[in-house]
């Protein structure tokens, strides 16, 4: 049974490749007329996944809730994708993703070593 460490890093990952779908269909349409730019909270959606399985109701199942993202400027076309703060998104997606994996890896690690007597 794995423990509360492994269910959050699990759904940082889980939550950081869904987030990653949402920021390259930004990029994908940055020149599709009227596209607009949509993102979800990271936080807030592993916020609600910790409760969710730490709360009465471990087995619902999750939807994340997208919205447009909100742009002082659209271009000609309104279309509100910024590929400047897209790109930045996306590291910082990466960079959770990245972290949340070698976390995920080195407690593997860590629970291996413990099967194995600590050799």
């Amino acid at each position: 049974m794995a423990d509360s460490s492994i269910k959050t890093l699990e759904k940082m990952l889980d939550i950081a490749a869904f987030r990653q779908k949402i920021l390259a269909s930004n990029i994908a349409n940055s020149e599709t007329p009227g596209y607009r730019a949509r993102d979800i909270s990271f936080q807030n959606e592993l916020e609600k996944a910790k409760s969710a399985f730490t709360g009465a109701d471990r087995h619902s199942t999750h939807s994340y809730e997208i919205y447009e993202t909100v742009t002082t400027m659209s271009n000609q076309d309104d279309n509100t994708v910024n590929l400047d703060i897209e790109m930045a998104k996306v590291a910082e997606n990466t960079l959770i993703y990245n972290t949340a994996t070698q976390l995920l890896s080195m407690k593997i690690r860590m629970m291996k070593d413990v099967l194995r007597g600590g050799r």
